[in-house]
């Protein structure tokens, strides 16, 4: 016979085994039918929940080859800025330096471009994708015909610090920087200097010592990427956003985002810049948006040549969703996005 302490119990106990339960029949489900809708190789998706973590792999790390694992390596593209802009957070909130600091007080000579209309491009302004620069730097757009853009990576991989910064004295904001987002590679990539420069390391040092090393990342073996035409891809060079991780790395990073104690984590996630609405917002890389039923949805995503992510964090419910695939599409980043949707649907509160 059950006691009504027995009973108690199993009461609460239901709602989290129905959820787990659902999050699995979600996550397997969406797994599958991203890879036959989007003619995908491979693909991992993660959570992490009030610091718990769960994973599940789908198709192959390269065709013909085996299934990805919590250690298999993918590159996270513009996810990456997130880290740059958390190392600028830490840097102000140490004193190091101000959000409306002029960026040209980390660079050498003079800069006349890098105002509009008396507005200087500040270190805010790199960071929350308003700084009106163009997107990006050197102009690729001769070698279109480059299938699985080999010749780019080439000529990215020459393309050094020197040769980024004369090109951008050649260059100035489209409009008033602060006024509207756009994305700007070059704005992140400057920003990469500016943090060298603060902190008066090497931003490969940086990353060592500030993330790498603390969340102790230990990345595998690499999936092998794939554009949208189904070619193999080639790797972007890491200080080019092409940074691979996996993974349990990410999902190490993700709960380091969802504590909103650490005073850089809560002014990386500080909106700076708003929808007329005000529930959508632009924090440092990260769009912020409101959620109907109370907290908030904080998104990131990636695309390389062959690769796509997606970081989606609600701080209010502790929950970090992941996902990662090794194939380049237009609409992969949009359909990575929905399966996180989905998940973050199923882990909802249970009603009391």
């Amino acid at each position: 016979m059950l006691t009504r302490a027995v009973i108690a119990m199993l009461m609460l106990a239901t709602p989290a085994l129905a959820q787990q339960s659902s999050v699995d029949a979600v996550a397997r489900t969406a797994g599958a039918d991203y890879l036959a809708a989007e003619k995908g190789v491979g693909l991992s998706i993660g959570i992490v929940r009030d610091g718990k973590f769960a994973s599940w792999h789908f198709g192959a790390i390269a065709k013909g080859g085996p299934t990805p694992t919590d250690a298999t390596a993918y590159e996270i593209g513009s996810i990456s800025k997130t880290i740059t802009s958390l190392l600028l957070a830490r840097a102000v909130i140490a004193g190091k330096a101000r959000l409306d600091d002029d960026v040209r007080k980390y660079l050498d000579g003079d800069w006349p471009k890098l105002e509009f209309g008396g507005e200087p491009v500040r270190l805010l302004h790199l960071a929350d994708m308003t700084s009106a620069l163009p997107d990006n730097l050197p102009d690729l757009s001769a070698l279109k015909d480059d299938p699985g853009r080999f010749r780019m990576a080439k000529a990215l991989a020459a393309y050094g610090k020197a040769d980024f910064l004369a090109d951008l004295r050649k260059v100035s904001p489209g409009k008033r920087p602060g006024q509207e987002v756009a994305h700007s590679n070059v704005a992140a990539q400057l920003l990469i200097y500016v943090i060298e420069r603060i902190y008066g390391q090497p931003y490969e040092a940086l990353l060592a010592r500030e993330i790498e090393r603390p969340l102790g990342f230990a990345t595998g073996a690499s999936a092998t990427g794939y554009d949208a035409e189904g070619v193999e891809a080639a790797m972007l060079p890491r200080e080019k956003f092409g940074w691979r991780y996996s993974m349990a790395d990410m999902l190490r990073y993700a709960a380091l985002q969802l504590n909103e104690k650490d005073p850089a984590v809560a002014l990386s996630h500080k909106g700076s810049w708003f929808t007329l609405d005000r529930k959508t917002s632009v924090a440092l890389n990260w769009i912020s948006t409101d959620l109907p039923g109370g907290g908030r949805q904080l998104r990131t995503s990636g695309g390389t040549f062959g690769f796509s992510s997606v970081m989606q964090l609600y701080p209010e419910r502790g929950l970090g969703i992941v996902l990662m695939a090794n194939r380049s599409t237009p609409t992969a980043q949009g359909k990575l996005s929905e399966i996180a949707d989905k998940i973050a649907a199923a882990l909802a509160p249970t009603p009391q």
